[in-house]
């Protein structure tokens, strides 16, 4: 263990995520395995799941399109309402077909609620945090929320970080470069402007101000939603992976979502979700 903290101490924080996650995947495949190889294992939290036909949801509603209050109805909505009522859907394969309940609790409470049972499950537009590995486990990712590159429709030299150089490019202020060696440098090369939200920034952008943003893809997926001439380029180039996480003893559960995701994602079902709410 020592060596191996001794060599994540020596890489670059930016690596730091993408290592955590890999080893989520190692860690869904052992649990994968465990339940292959000793079908008896116990996961109370699945039996009671199975038992009560409920899945439920813990969600903090103040993150739109995620998650919100509908002021008409008072109803949790968003697409990770949506989400968790599609994964639950599928998560019995035969038999009476599992619902989700969601469990509205404060962004800052989500975990605790967790771990105290009050939900079996997290969908709250929640990054990966290696440093919770100790306490949860998370499913493979659902949405990348990392940064993007968006111009104006018809520009069409502008592929990659490689091709701003030379081009003033608008940010938000605090923006830090991240990414690899090569991308930091770049990124640091760059004219950049600097504006209060990135609303501000992809405005700019579409007045001509600009010649490119940088920006997160929940920004620039909302505002491309509701104003036509910009589209994104590529795909986030910094990693910010949105998962769910369950107790580190539901492990049918975890493996349950898991295959439902990567089902979701082969289908189109997720990327018809993402379409629905952005």
């Amino acid at each position: 263990m020592g060596d191996f903290t001794s060599l994540l101490s020596r890489l670059p924080k930016w690596a730091w995520p993408l290592v955590g996650l890999l080893l989520a995947a190692l860690l869904a495949l052992g649990i994968w395995l465990v339940v292959q190889v000793w079908p008896e294992a116990e996961d109370l939290t699945w039996q009671r799941i199975l038992d009560t036909g409920v899945i439920r949801v813990c969600t903090d509603p103040s993150w739109p399109p995620f998650e919100f209050i509908d002021e008409r109805t008072g109803e949790v909505k968003g697409l990770d309402v949506d989400l968790a009522s599609a994964l639950a859907a599928r998560l019995r394969p035969q038999g009476p077909a599992i619902r989700a309940e969601m469990v509205p609790v404060g962004f800052d409470s989500l975990y605790d609620a967790l771990l105290a049972s009050r939900c079996d499950a997290i969908l709250s537009a929640l990054p990966y945090e290696a440093e919770r590995t100790e306490d949860v486990a998370y499913a493979v990712s659902y949405f990348s929320a990392g940064m993007v590159i968006v111009v104006r429709d018809g520009t069409t030299d502008i592929t990659g970080l490689d091709s701003l150089p030379g081009r003033v490019v608008g940010v938000e202020w605090g923006f830090v470069p991240e990414g690899n060696s090569q991308q930091r440098l770049l990124l640091q090369a760059l004219s950049l402007r600097r504006y209060d939200t990135a609303g501000d920034v992809l405005r700019v952008l579409q007045s001509g101000e600009v010649g490119a943003a940088l920006v997160d893809q929940v920004s620039a997926l909302d505002y491309l939603h509701q104003c036509q001439g910009l589209r994104i380029v590529g795909q986030p180039f910094t990693d910010v992976s949105y998962v769910i996480p369950v107790r580190l003893d539901a492990f049918r559960l975890l493996a349950g979502i898991n295959r439902v995701l990567i089902e979701m994602r082969e289908d189109g079902t997720l990327a018809g979700l993402l379409d629905r709410w952005f």
